[in-house]
C-alpha cells in the first residue's frame, strides 16, 4: 500500500471495495427486477407514463462542506428530485445517483451520502437503484429521479392557474431555509460532520456579530434550539413530498418551492399567463416566528420568506374552496394586464428582489 494511501479512502478501496459497501444501504424492492450491479436497472412502472427528472449538486456551489454533513447532502439531494416528480402530481419509484469525488475521499463520506440519500427516498416510495462513481476535483452528486403516472392521470402543469384561483403552500412554514443558511454563513454557528450544530468555538458562548451589533450576551438556550432547527431544515428539508402525488393533483398548477416564493410564483404567473398576488396577513406568521434569529443574524424574515429557497413543498394553485388539507392559502391569482406589470405582488404592491438565480 502506497504512503499517500490510507484505508479509509476511495483511492486505497477502488471503485469495486466502494461500491461493494455501498451496496449494503441499497436494499432491493418488490419494483426493482435488476439493481445495481449490470449495466442498468429494470424497474417495473405502475403507470404507462414515465416523469424523470434531473439535478446537480456541485460542493462550492450548492453545498459548502463545513456548514453541512455527509448524511444531509445525500438526504437533501434526494428531497430536491423527488419534490420534482412529486410537484407533477406522479408518485416517485426510483433514483439513480452519479457521484465524483476526488481520490482521497474517505469511504465513510460515501457511505454516509449513500445512507441519507436511501432513507430519504424510502419514506416517499422510491429506491436507489444504480448510477455511476466517478473522480472529480471537487465532490459532485447528480441525482436522476424517476416517477409514473398511472393509467388515466394527467400530469400537472404550472400553467394551468387561471384568475381567481387561490396560491397555496403545502408547508406550516416559509423561510426556515433560508434561516438556516444565514446562520451557518454568519458564523456563528458550526456544524460538525456527524450533522452537530454548535456556537462558533472562541467565542465564549457568544457568536461573533456584526460591527454594527456587537454582542455583548450569550444566546438564549431557545433561540440556540431553534437555530438548530433552522440549519438542520436547509441541510436537511422535509417537507411533504406526498402532498403532490395525493390531494395536490386537484390543483389547477404546481410546482416545488425551490428558488423562493417571488421567483416560483412568478414562474407559475408566466407559464400560466395570470399575476400571483401575495398575501402578507397569510405570511406574516411565517415572518413573526424568524423575527428573533433574523434580529441576532441582522437580517430581515421577510426576505426569507419570500425569496429564500430550498423549501422543496409543493407550491400550487387551487379554484377557491377547493383547497385540500395540508395545504394553507398565501395569495390570490388575477389578471396580468400585461407589460411592464410585474407578475407577483404583496398585497398588491411590486416586491423588491427576485430569489435565487444559477446565474445570477
Amino acid at each position: 500500500m502506497s504512503q499517500q494511501q490510507s484505508p479509509g479512502t476511495s483511492e486505497h478501496l477502488g471503485e469495486a471495495g466502494i461500491l461493494a459497501r455501498l451496496l449494503t444501504h441499497v436494499p432491493g424492492g418488490d419494483r426493482v427486477e435488476v439493481g445495481p450491479g449490470d449495466d442498468a436497472a429494470v424497474v417495473d412502472l405502475p403507470g404507462t407514463r414515465l416523469v424523470i427528472t434531473t439535478d446537480t449538486m456541485v460542493e462550492g456551489f450548492d453545498f459548502l462542506a463545513h456548514t453541512t454533513c455527509p448524511r444531509w447532502i445525500g438526504h437533501k439531494a434526494a428531497v430536491q428530485n423527488l419534490a420534482d416528480v412529486a410537484a407533477m402530481g406522479a408518485r416517485p419509484i426510483a433514483l439513480v445517483a452519479a457521484v465524483s469525488m476526488p481520490a482521497d475521499t474517505p469511504v465513510d463520506w460515501f457511505e454516509q451520502v449513500t445512507e441519507g440519500l436511501t432513507r430519504r427516498a424510502r419514506e416517499d416510495g422510491a429506491q436507489l437503484v444504480g448510477g455511476d462513481l466517478g473522480r472529480a476535483d471537487r465532490p459532485t452528486l447528480t441525482i436522476t429521479a424517476v416517477g409514473a403516472l398511472r393509467e388515466g392521470e394527467r400530469a400537472v402543469l404550472r400553467s394551468g392557474a387561471r384568475p381567481r384561483d387561490v396560491l397555496a403552500i403545502g408547508s406550516p412554514a416559509l423561510g426556515r431555509s433560508a434561516a438556516g443558511l444565514a446562520a451557518v454563513l454568519s458564523g456563528r454557528v458550526q456544524v460538525k460532520g456527524d450533522g452537530t450544530v454548535l456556537i462558533a468555538p472562541g467565542t465564549g458562548g457568544t457568536p461573533a456579530a456584526p460591527p454594527s451589533h456587537p454582542a455583548t450576551t450569550p444566546l438564549d438556550p431557545a433561540l440556540l434550539t431553534q437555530l438548530e432547527g433552522l440549519v438542520a431544515w436547509h441541510n436537511a428539508p422535509d417537507p411533504d413530498l406526498s402532498l403532490g402525488w395525493a390531494s395536490g393533483r386537484a390543483a389547477t398548477a404546481m410546482m416545488d418551492l425551490s428558488d423562493g416564493l417571488v421567483r416560483d410564483g412568478g414562474r407559475i404567473a408566466v407559464a400560466s399567463g395570470v399575476q400571483v398576488d401575495l398575501d402578507a396577513t397569510a405570511l406574516g406568521g411565517d415572518v413573526d416566528a424568524l423575527a428573533v434569529p433574523a434580529s441576532v443574524l441582522d437580517a430581515d424574515p421577510w426576505d426569507w420568506v419570500l425569496h429564500g429557497g430550498e423549501e422543496h413543498a409543493m407550491l400550487a394553485t387551487f379554484a377557491p374552496g377547493a383547497v385540500p388539507q395540508g395545504f394553507r392559502v398565501i395569495g390570490v391569482i388575477r389578471e396580468h394586464v400585461g407589460q411592464p406589470a410585474p407578475r407577483v405582488l404583496l398585497d398588491g404592491e411590486p416586491i423588491t428582489g427576485e430569489g435565487f438565480d444559477h446565474f445570477g
